[in-house]
């Protein structure tokens, strides 16, 4: 690798971990504000999501431009591809959170229908793979990688037992289903960030080891 391929590849590096990053802080304080009702804390989530966007189109053309100009091959191309993809799962991931922040906003003057347990378990394990699939990346290991394809089980399971326990909810009481149904979305949008950190991960190992595993059973 060229000395000055090196030096772009460790900015395009930097800059998708700055996006990863924001996107980490926006998951976190969305659930935060939710869990507060904090009108305020969610509302800088939802400005917050102008910075990824910005980020997402700088990267996005820098993997373009580098591709373009310096033509890389073998590893160094399936990075540039791999950070070009989990780019938009970033962009994707602050798209959920300010989903569940304009929850919170839409919950004001309200109080939640059951104190939050089992959703921020799903936050919690949620940005753990998010790191976990950045580590995967930035320091070619795979067993991170699978440790966080390993976790998306988790989110999905307490995924299904939030929908489960809410829908008792509004089967017992018809006046519970609004706010039994916003919690429900804000359960399937941390399963979503779930979903896209799996994808950040299988890519760290298509850069890794040039084998593509998604759809794999």
């Amino acid at each position: 690798m060229s000395t000055h391929l090196e030096q772009e590849l460790n900015e395009l590096i930097r800059k998708i971990l700055e996006m990863a990053d924001i996107a980490i802080e926006a998951v976190e304080d969305s659930v935060q504000s939710l869990k507060n009702i904090d009108v305020k804390l969610a509302e800088k989530v939802i400005q917050k999501d102008t910075a990824l966007d910005t980020l997402e189109i700088f990267i996005d053309e820098e993997c373009v431009r580098i591709l373009v100009t310096k033509q890389p091959a073998a590893a160094d191309l399936r990075l540039i591809l791999a950070l070009f993809k989990s780019n938009t799962d970033l962009e994707r991931i602050g798209d959920f959170a300010t989903n569940i922040a304009k929850e919170t906003i839409r919950l004001e003057g309200k109080s939640l229908l059951k104190p939050l347990i089992d959703i921020p378990r799903m936050e919690k394990i949620c940005i753990d793979m998010i790191k976990l699939a950045f580590r995967a990346i930035t320091e070619k290991n795979i067993d991170y990688a699978k440790r966080c394809i390993d976790m998306d089980k988790e989110v999905d399971e307490l995924n299904m037992q939030i929908n489960r326990e809410l829908f008792s909810f509004m089967v017992e009481n018809p006046a519970t289903i609004s706010p039994a149904f916003g919690l429900i979305t804000v359960a399937r949008a941390l399963e979503r960030i779930g979903d896209h950190a799996t994808n950040i991960a299988e890519r760290a190992v298509y850069y890794i080891q040039g084998e593509d595993i998604r759809h794999q059973e």
